[in-house]
């Protein structure tokens, strides 16, 4: 999974940078952390109404959807998935 995740932010990290015309990244960035904050709570939401409906399909789009979603806000706030993952492996006892 974690190769999944670096490549994922490493494209997002360059849509940041490019802010192509035709990206849905690109246009999070453009429109500004509110935004991009907003759509992170808005997954997570969708993330437990899935789990409420105990809806397995549902939940992994939906948790695929906030994983995307909160890498966009890391890059925004000059953060890693590294650094989330350093928290967790400080947590794991």
């Amino acid at each position: 999974m974690e190769k999944i995740i670096i490549a994922l932010f490493n494209t997002i990290k360059q849509r940041q940078k490019d802010l192509p015309a035709n990206s849905y990244t690109a246009s999070l960035f453009k429109r500004g952390r509110a935004r991009i904050c907003q759509k992170v709570g808005e997954e997570g939401v969708e993330v437990a109404l899935a789990g409420m409906k105990n809806e397995p399909t549902e939940i992994i789009s939906e948790a695929a959807d906030l994983i995307y979603n909160l890498l966009v806000l890391l890059a925004d706030c000059q953060l890693t998935p590294n650094q989330v993952t350093t928290e967790l492996k400080k947590r794991f006892k």
